[in-house]
């Protein structure tokens, strides 16, 4: 075989393996690291979900005069919702949250029942008859309300209504009418416009954003306790919440007392390394570099091959005129 057939043969299997290459590569896999399905990639220090965190303004009081729609359509403020001398439990949630809204939810459901049954109250409440410290029972609707404002200032109301009545349907059937009652649900006053709950949000230190790429919300969770007058009395972080804690919390809303934070801060949001470098770029750069490198070679050894065949049949050529010779 002639020495430029044995480059071009080279050539040809270096570029089929480099494109067989290109083409299984996994954009968000280095050598000798486990592919992403394996492990769970850290978003960079600039990834912008990396500000969702819960600061806590304790004795910090909410806007009372921001605005909102209920279920029924009605216009409504925040000091309207806390009318009256219940402390209340505040959360910021949204119907189409993909994980973190409904476990924390959840978690408080299954807390409710427990809360509403008798047990031994919080240190500093007053004794009752037949008991030292006295036994209480705080009930939603009765003894303190929750209060939850979606998130997603484009929330439908029928949606809105749907996650309320599934958390309801939850409780035992005798508490959930005085839930229905106590357990308020808020949407954005004018569909769209989030200015609202921003400024309930940066009032109780609760630090959110929007993820364009994944059409979510990442945001923490986080229990806020408030008094009567809408002041932040305490913070707890998580998706599980003890009944002796619950009651504490309640009682010391009541008396406007604040108290240290309780649990482990959670986020929700999801980070998608794809998405956000151009690793696919490159990797579509790479085979077309190739196939297009692959065609220029092949086009150039075949234009070599011609131009010696037309070398070879010449008359010119001496080497030709020989072999002619040698034929007749």
């Amino acid at each position: 075989m002639h020495r430029s057939s044995y480059i071009a043969a080279a050539a040809v299997f270096a570029l089929a393996a480099l494109l067989a290459g290109a083409a299984n590569a996994d954009p968000g896999t280095a050598p000798g690291h486990a592919a992403p399905d394996d492990e769970i990639v850290a978003p960079p220090p600039t990834y912008k979900a990396n500000a969702v965190t819960v600061e806590e303004h304790l004795g910090a009081r909410v806007p009372l005069d921001a605005r909102f729609r209920t279920l029924d359509g009605k216009v409504t403020t925040l000091g309207d919702v806390l009318r009256g001398e219940l402390p209340a439990i505040l959360t910021f949630n949204y119907a189409e949250c993909p994980m973190l809204c409904n476990l924390q939810l959840n978690g408080l459901v299954a807390a409710l029942p427990a809360v509403a049954e008798r047990g031994q109250a919080p240190a500093g409440a007053p004794a009752s008859a037949g008991s030292a410290r006295g036994d209480v029972a705080f009930r939603a609707g009765e003894q303190f309300r929750i209060i939850t404002i979606s998130l997603e200032p484009t929330e439908p109301l029928e949606r809105l209504g749907r996650m309320r009545d599934r958390y309801i349907a939850r409780l035992p059937e005798a508490q959930r009418e005085a839930a229905r009652r106590g357990w308020t649900f808020l949407a954005a006053e004018t569909p769209g416009e989030a200015a609202a709950i921003r400024r309930v949000a940066d009032a109780v230190g609760f630090k959110y954003v929007y993820v364009t790429e994944r059409g979510e919300w990442a945001h923490p969770a986080a229990l806020i306790f408030l008094s009567a007058s809408g002041t932040v009395t305490r913070y707890v972080h998580g998706i599980e919440f003890a009944p002796e804690m619950m009651r504490e919390s309640i009682f010391k809303a009541g008396l406007s007392e604040p108290a240290t934070a309780v649990g482990f801060l959670n986020r929700c949001y999801h980070y998608d390394p794809a998405a956000s470098d151009h690793s696919k770029v490159a990797v579509v750069a790479l085979r077309v570099g190739a196939a297009g490198f692959a065609v220029l070679l092949i086009a150039g050894l075949g234009l070599l091959h011609l131009v010696r065949r037309a070398k070879a049949r010449s008359p010119s050529d001496p080497r030709s005129m020989t072999r002619e010779g040698n034929v007749s």
